[in-house]
């Protein structure tokens, strides 16, 4: 069983190489040593009046000192990295959001515009439409102009004669003269 004890130590630390750390209570040397037998206790340091150990003790106050700074700093560190972290992950949760919102609004729009597209181009018809007609009326209004000098009996002689009480203008002399009633009443 000696034998598992002695190489754990050299896997571990050897007593040289621990020795000039403080042990177990404030001893010198290692666990191992004890375990090994080949501890030998040697007064303490903390009981000791020689200046060496007192610095050494002092030291080691301070070097507890500076690591509990250095986990505050650490603490204090991480503390404002979550911080951040969470700022930063709201910035990013309401840009989702936003970018979420704009793409509906985008669809919404892509929908609207296709309506006004679809309604335009019915205007579009339409308006060829009306066109056409425009120019069929504007056609016969011509052709009835020609026609409407002429007059509506004999569609020979030029309209002369406004007929009374009705004021309609539609004969010649030669079919006035012919005519008891107006043609068109």
């Amino acid at each position: 069983q000696s034998q598992p004890l002695k190489t754990e130590p050299s896997m571990l630390g050897t007593s040289a190489s621990s020795h000039n750390s403080l042990g177990l209570n404030g001893v010198t040397g290692s666990i191992w040593d004890f375990v090994t037998g080949s501890f030998s206790p040697s007064p303490s340091p903390v009981l000791s009046s020689s200046t060496t150990p007192s610095l050494s003790s002092n030291t080691g106050g301070y070097e507890l000192t500076r690591v509990r700074r250095e986990l505050d700093d650490a603490k204090r560190k991480l503390k404002q990295w979550e911080e951040s972290w969470q700022q930063v992950k709201q910035a990013c949760d309401a840009w989702q959001k936003e970018a979420q919102e704009a793409k509906e609004r985008a669809n919404i729009a892509d929908v609207d515009k296709r309506h006004a597209l679809q309604k335009k181009e019915e205007v579009e018809n339409k308006l060829k439409k009306l066109k056409s007609q425009l120019a069929a009326l504007i056609f016969l209004q011509v052709i009835f102009q020609l026609q409407s000098k002429k007059c509506i009996v004999c569609q020979e002689d030029d309209r002369s004669i406004i007929l009374n009480p009705c004021r309609h203008y539609v004969l010649c002399d030669h079919c006035a003269a012919a005519q008891e009633e107006c043609p068109c009443c």
